[in-house]
């Protein structure tokens, strides 16, 4: 990131066209070696500028968002990175698109198609301040449905070339979920942070806690040692999952902590 914007998220730079028979004045860096020497004739390659790249910005806005231990809700950060990133690809001059998802059909935005300008960038951002999940929080409905839904939903709304964010707490990973993420990076670039509290991944022995969604309450014996590791196998696994897309080529994964500076983590990600 650098002069406030994502360098990695700037240029869409050159990509490969196609190859033709030296002539004069060609850059003697652009030379096919390979097909010079299958064909015993001088060949160069030949670039163009990379075609528009859209972006389409998937928020987390489920009830589980709504928690932290330390620094800001996850739901914050998640917006706080949701903005970054979309004011960086508005200055690259590519469009913006999002889904603001809660987790129920009721309480989803609806997908804002991908515009250019500052247009995109503030009806992402009023869509995530105006989303009633902030207001109220709604029954979590089952996390892994829910994800599924979402990425299908990218998977017919974005546009092939397409880079496709997602800042989300990850919940809901799983076999299916990781399938349709590989079938999504056969078409596009996919940009996932992963937004999480420190209590998630590491839960201290400091006696029994109260937790509490908005609608349902339970105690945690954070002294029990079995409890603990039930609770951070949760997020050990969609970490797992994400880690492992990670090494596949068109996947990026970041990480945010709720105590972390959204700003720095994209920076030190991200920058030159």
């Amino acid at each position: 990131m650098a002069g406030g914007h994502l360098s990695r998220f700037q240029g869409r730079g050159i990509e490969f066209d196609e190859v033709r028979p030296y002539q004069p004045g060609d850059d003697i860096r652009s030379m096919d070696w390979r097909v010079t020497a299958r064909t015993g004739k001088p060949h160069t390659k030949l670039f163009r500028e990379e075609r528009e790249r859209p972006a389409l910005m998937l928020v987390d806005m489920r009830p589980a968002m709504f928690f932290a231990t330390r620094g800001a809700l996850k739901s914050v950060i998640a917006a706080e990175c949701a903005s970054l990133l979309a004011w960086s690809v508005m200055q690259q001059g590519d469009r913006i698109g999002s889904l603001v998802f809660g987790g129920e059909r009721s309480t989803e935005t609806q997908l804002a198609r991908p515009v250019r300008g500052r247009r995109g960038v503030l009806r992402l951002l009023g869509n995530v301040i105006n989303h009633p999940n902030w207001k109220q929080r709604p029954q979590a409905a089952d996390e892994s449905e829910s994800l599924l839904m979402l990425l299908q939903r990218a998977f017919h709304a974005a546009r092939t070339g397409s880079m496709i964010i997602i800042v989300s707490d990850g919940r809901g990973m799983n076999d299916k979920a990781a399938s349709l993420l590989k079938r999504l990076l056969q078409h596009h670039t996919v940009v996932f942070i992963l937004v999480y509290d420190a209590f998630e991944a590491d839960m201290p022995a400091v006696g029994e806690l109260q937790a509490s969604d908005g609608i349902q309450q339970r105690s945690i014996d954070t002294n029990s040692a079995k409890q603990r590791q039930q609770h951070q196998v949760h997020f050990s696994t969609r970490r797992a999952y994400l880690k492992d897309l990670s090494r596949l080529p068109g996947f990026v994964l970041l990480e945010c902590a709720t105590h972390d500076d959204p700003f720095s983590v994209l920076q030190a990600s991200l920058g030159r």
